[in-house]
């Protein structure tokens, strides 16, 4: 498939699979992704080379309900096996997380929207790398130009541990997991330069040794576009 092939089967033919039967999801939202990178900027070696060609979101009001959609038969019969149609799954990356909504300087709706894949350094208890992450945003928010980042929102993805064992379902079961993933809402005008300062502002943050949380070598940042699937209308 071309990458235009791809999203399209995704959106409209994958897509409307789950909208047909949506069980008890909230939420689906596809990031089609137009660009990115991956590793970091002093190393050659790349650990995780395949690139990303989307994103996936899908959310549940609780745990209870993402449970009762994984275990209907339409989505283990027709939806899931959908997945080999288009989708490499033996690369694919999974988390189930919780969002926490971070401060954003100068908060509005911002349509270019940033990934950032973090995985925590070794030997890093997960709550430790949800406070040191957490840190580290505040500090390089605040630091960039005079304190107005161009951050227009920030959610950090937390991984919920409990259920990393679940995530066998979505394939991917050699690539490594990861600890968190923060999504960045910035205005189009100069958002790819704005996003490269927090990166590097993130990457001077985690030379220091006491403050260091994530492997660069392993995390990776995607462009993405923002494509409403479904969302269930509120009661």
């Amino acid at each position: 498939m071309t990458h235009a092939e791809y999203l399209r089967y995704l959106q409209f033919v994958h897509g409307k699979l789950t909208v047909d039967n949506p069980v008890t999801l909230r939420r689906y939202v596809q990031n089609h992704v137009f660009d990115g990178a991956f590793g970091a900027q002093t190393e050659t070696e790349h650990v995780l080379a395949a690139p990303r060609d989307s994103v996936t979101e899908l959310f549940w009001d609780s745990p209870d309900d993402m449970r009762t959609t994984f275990a209907n038969h339409d989505v283990r019969t027709k939806i899931g096996p959908d997945g080999r149609n288009f989708a490499d799954e033996s690369l694919t990356i999974s988390i189930v997380a919780e969002e926490v909504e971070m401060m954003a300087p100068e908060p509005d709706a911002g349509s270019f929207k940033v990934m950032h894949f973090l995985k925590s350094v070794p030997d890093l208890a997960v709550e430790v790398f949800f406070e040191r992450w957490t840190a580290a945003h505040d500090r390089a928010a605040a630091k960039l130009t005079d304190g107005n980042s161009g951050i227009r929102r920030c959610v950090q993805n937390r991984q919920l541990p409990a259920f990393n064992g679940m995530l066998a379902y979505f394939g991917g079961k050699k690539v490594p997991l990861y600890e968190g993933v923060t999504s960045l809402w910035f205005d189009s005008a100069d958002a790819e330069r704005l996003f490269r300062d927090y990166e590097q502002a993130l990457r001077d943050i985690n030379a220091d040794p006491q403050s260091r949380f994530f492997d660069e070598r392993q995390s990776f940042f995607v462009y993405a576009a923002e494509v409403p699937i479904f969302e269930r209308s509120q009661a």
